[in-house]
C-alpha cells in the first residue's frame, strides 16, 4: 500500500449540503450543488491555518494635560428630590458642569479617536458605577469593550438603571437595595458614550464611554488627565463634555517622551 507523507497531498472540501453516503451522493453527470475547494501540499496548510491577529504595539509615552472652562460657569441648581424621603436627606446640586478654581473642568473624557492600531485585550478587572446619595458615582467613567461594568445600588431606596445608546434604550432594569450588582459587558468598540438615567429619580445622570483600546482618561477635580503607555505615532485626541460638546487636536507622539496638551471649552 502506498503511504502519503503529511505534506504531499491534502484535500479540503467545503459543502453546505447534507451528509454524503459512503456509496456516493450524486451521479457522474450531476454537478455538485455547493462549491468544492481543493488544495494540495503547502497551499492546503495555508488554507487551514488561521491568520493570527496583529499584536498591539507597546508604548512608552504619556499624554498629560488639563481641561478648563473659559467665561462664567453656569450656576447648577439643586436637584429636586423632595418626593423621595431617602434622597431628600442629602440636598445636592446638579453636576452637569463641575468647575474648580481657575476654571478647571471635571468629568471630561479625553481619548484617542484616530491612529491606534492592533487588537487590545480588555482588562480582567471591572469598572463600578455606584448609585449613592441618589447620584451616579462616578458621573463619567470609561472602559474597554469586553470589560465588565458593575452597577451597584448603595442607597436604601429603589433605583432604575435606564441605559441609552443615542436615543435607543440598551436596557432598563430596576435595582432593589441590598441585591447584587447588575453586571453588563458591552462588546461594541466604536467609541460610543452611553447615557445612564434613573426613571425613579430623573436628576440622576451618568455616562460610560466604551473604547476598543486603553488610551483614554477622565479629567479630575483639578481638570487634569493622564493617558499612559501610548505608542509612538500620529493621533487625533478628543475631549468630550456632556454639555459643551467636543474639542479635538492632532498630535505626534514620540517614543518615551511625555506630551502635554490642554483643552479649553467655552461657557454656554
Amino acid at each position: 500500500m502506498m503511504r502519503l507523507s503529511r505534506g504531499s497531498f491534502v484535500l479540503v472540501v467545503v459543502s453546505l449540503a447534507g451528509a454524503f453516503s459512503l456509496a456516493g451522493a450524486c451521479k457522474k453527470d450531476e454537478a455538485p450543488k455547493e462549491p468544492v475547494v481543493v488544495a494540495q501540499g503547502a497551499a492546503a496548510e495555508k488554507l487551514l491555518t488561521p491568520t493570527p491577529a496583529a499584536p498591539p504595539p507597546t508604548g512608552t509615552a504619556a499624554l498629560t494635560g488639563k481641561v478648563t472652562l473659559t467665561g462664567t460657569p453656569p450656576e447648577m441648581p439643586l436637584t429636586k428630590r423632595d418626593a423621595d424621603p431617602f434622597c431628600a436627606r442629602t440636598p445636592m446640586k446638579d453636576e452637569e458642569v463641575v468647575v474648580g478654581p481657575g476654571g478647571v473642568l471635571k468629568n471630561v473624557i479625553v481619548r484617542i479617536t484616530k491612529g491606534i492600531t492592533g487588537n487590545y485585550e480588555p482588562p480582567m478587572t471591572s469598572v463600578t458605577l455606584d448609585q449613592t446619595q441618589c447620584m451616579y458615582r462616578p458621573r463619567v467613567a470609561m472602559l474597554m469593550a469586553g470589560q465588565s461594568l458593575l452597577i451597584r445600588n448603595s442607597d436604601q431606596t429603589l433605583h432604575n438603571v435606564h441605559t441609552y445608546k443615542g436615543p435607543s434604550t440598551l436596557f432598563n432594569q430596576a435595582e432593589v437595595p441590598g441585591l447584587p450588582a447588575i453586571a453588563k459587558v458591552f462588546k461594541d468598540a466604536t467609541g460610543e458614550i452611553l447615557k445612564f438615567k434613573c426613571d425613579v429619580h430623573p436628576w440622576m445622570t451618568g455616562y460610560v464611554g466604551v473604547m476598543g483600546h486603553p488610551f483614554f482618561a477622565v479629567s479630575g477635580a483639578d481638570g487634569k488627565f493622564e493617558i499612559q503607555k501610548v505608542p509612538a505615532g500620529k493621533y487625533t485626541v478628543e475631549a468630550w463634555h456632556e454639555r459643551f460638546g467636543t474639542k479635538s487636536q492632532e498630535v505626534t507622539v514620540e517614543a518615551g517622551k511625555p506630551l502635554d496638551i490642554d483643552f479649553a471649552f467655552e461657557s454656554k
